[in-house]
């Protein structure tokens, strides 16, 4: 599902975004010492407030789920994996924001009798194409805590189990 080119493309945003917030928040506290420096109270205090929203703003809106996407690429690709195997058994149609990320919440049934407390919630990354899993396919999921890194159909669901 993840290989190393989307590695280096989630650092490459991240990178960039970091340049969207540095350059103008530098020339914001050049203004500052400036005015400072010309003692001109009220545009060294705008200024401030200025360079100080700008860098919040940037980090909370883009920075940071930049930098947790990457984060979740890199443990896809470098942690330890947990492998289950099960049926399949539904996925939430509205994403969840985990570790600054985006993912579909889905379940699947790790047990032989189908019994409900053998559910497991995984989460599948929200800017990977969702997948066409009917309920009853049967999955080979390889994960980190809950994060789906790679994903196998083993068998469809039949016909007759679906009706």
């Amino acid at each position: 599902m993840y290989d190393e080119t989307d590695l280096n493309r989630a650092e490459e945003a991240v990178r960039k975004t970091r340049l969207l917030m540095l350059i103008p928040a530098l020339l914001l506290l050049g203004g500052v010492v400036w005015s400072f420096i010309v003692r001109i109270k009220w545009l060294t205090i705008l200024l401030s407030i200025l360079a100080g929203c700008w860098i919040i703003f940037i980090r909370q809106i883009f920075l940071l789920p930049r930098r947790g996407y990457r984060q979740h690429i890199d443990r896809a690709l470098h942690d330890a994996k947990k492998e289950a195997e099960g049926r399949y058994l539904r996925m939430e149609t509205t994403p969840v924001e985990r570790d600054n990320v985006m993912y579909y919440a889905f379940y699947l049934n790790v047990g032989e009798k189908q019994d409900p407390a053998d559910d497991r919630l995984f989460y599948y990354d929200a800017f990977k194409p969702l997948p066409c899993w009917q309920s009853g396919d049967r999955l080979h999921v390889i994960s980190y805590d809950k994060f789906v890194s790679s994903y196998k159909v083993i068998s469809h669901a039949d016909a007759s189990a679906s009706a």
